[in-house]
């Protein structure tokens, strides 16, 4: 049996000029610049899971740990999502 070896994960987001964290064009505690740290969490997740299957970390719970913190910022995102989407709903149904 072979296993095919693992792609390397993507490279994260250019960081702004003014060091915030930030994406560049975004304000600060916009939501882009949430999704923005969002997509970071994700990349940390993988990146720490890709490094436990390849044996290059032995730390199994500090990978554990950075996919279930991706995990709940996924949800949330989602969950904010949900009720902006309502609270559009709703307001555009007013006369």
């Amino acid at each position: 049996m072979v296993l095919a070896p693992i792609a390397p994960p993507a490279p994260p987001l250019p960081p702004s000029p003014s060091g915030t964290g930030a994406v560049a064009g975004q304000t600060p505690g916009s939501f882009g610049s949430l999704l923005s740290q969002l997509n970071g969490l994700q990349l940390q997740a993988t990146s720490a899971s890709n490094a436990v299957a390849t044996g290059q970390s032995s730390n199994i719970a500090s990978a554990v740990v950075a996919a279930e913190k991706a995990a709940l910022s996924l949800q949330l995102a989602v969950q904010v999502r949900t009720t902006a989407l309502a609270a559009y709903q709703t307001i555009s149904q007013v006369p």
